[in-house]
């Protein structure tokens, strides 16, 4: 009986240690496919992340872009406008201030250009573009230019109206607030024009067109006042001219020249709107030229003549 105990001893122990090493192999495939697991999860992530990276990438590449709009200063009246963009060109359109709009066809270019003469007195160019694919930008810029047109009043209550060009003038118009125009051909490079002032506060509009039909135009306030009136009698007896002056506003200076001899000159100032005086008359020829100037220094002349027995 001992002997059957002893040689089954060993068996028992054979078995157990076979059984520790079967443990530990099963242990170790568990940590290795954990392993694996754990390094195709982190291949996984760096492919996720790397794909979100290049799709941000992307996104951002094909973020929408606007035209871009230029503006050159070509010469001292013209603008060159430039319109580039990365896709193409659908419209362009520009407009001084509030007027007309002008529109150019894109025809499909990324590049798209255009000069504009730039119009006299303070103005505001105002530019639009748009691509095809719905990117659209604008842009405004003032601008100021002095007309080459001049208006002058004058002592005679006209206004004097003066150009000069480098191309023909084919002709000009004017008009008094909003009143019609009225046209005056020239068919010359210059321009010297006296027109009838408005009595009163108004607008003069003034238009220069040449025969390229290129315009530059004026508008000035002005403040119109009539001539001084002139009268001229004789007093009971024909011994003196009797001269009254008369005046809307105010009288300034009356002027008298006798004979036309410039050593009977006499002048004298005045205030008021009116003024009476006498010049003596002699026997033989009496001639006389009255001038007379207001607060506006707008004057008026007349001369007479008359021969005394």
């Amino acid at each position: 009986m001992n002997q059957i105990l002893a040689t089954s001893a060993p068996n028992k122990n054979k078995k157990g240690k076979k059984g520790s090493n079967h443990q530990q192999t099963d242990i170790r495939s568990v940590i290795k496919i954990f392993s694996i697991v754990l390094l195709l999860f982190g291949i996984f992530l760096v492919g996720s992340g790397s794909y979100a990276m290049v799709k941000e990438g992307s996104s951002k590449g094909t973020a929408q872009t606007k035209p871009t709009i230029t503006l050159e200063n070509k010469a001292k009246d013209t603008i060159l406008l430039k319109i580039t963009s990365d896709k193409p060109i659908d419209q362009v359109s520009y407009r001084w201030n509030d007027e007309q709009e002008v529109t150019i066809s894109g025809n499909g270019r990324k590049y798209v250009e255009q000069q504009i003469t730039i119009p006299t007195g303070s103005n505001v160019l105002k530019v639009a573009a748009k691509d095809t694919e719905g990117g659209e930008n604008s842009y405004q810029q003032p601008y100021e230019l002095e007309s080459k047109i001049g208006l002058e009043p004058l002592a005679s209550g006209k206004i004097k109206i003066t150009y000069e060009g480098e191309t023909q003038i084919a002709y000009m118009t004017y008009r008094w607030d909003d009143e019609e125009e009225t046209k005056v051909e020239i068919n010359d490079t210059k321009i010297d024009q006296e027109i009838e002032a408005m009595k009163g506060d108004h607008t003069l509009t003034v238009i220069v067109v040449d025969v390229n039909n290129r315009t530059e135009t004026k508008v000035q306030e002005t403040k119109g006042v009539s001539k001084p009136t002139i009268d001229i009698s004789f007093n009971d007896d024909h011994t003196a001219y009797v001269i009254k002056v008369t005046d809307e506003n105010e009288l300034k200076e009356v002027r008298v020249v006798l004979d036309e001899d410039d050593n009977q000159k006499f002048k004298q100032e005045l205030s008021g709107k009116e003024f009476t005086f006498q010049i003596p008359l002699k026997s033989g020829d009496n001639k006389m030229e009255v001038t007379v100037y207001n607060s506006a220094d707008v004057s008026a002349t007349q001369k007479v003549k008359f021969t005394k027995p």
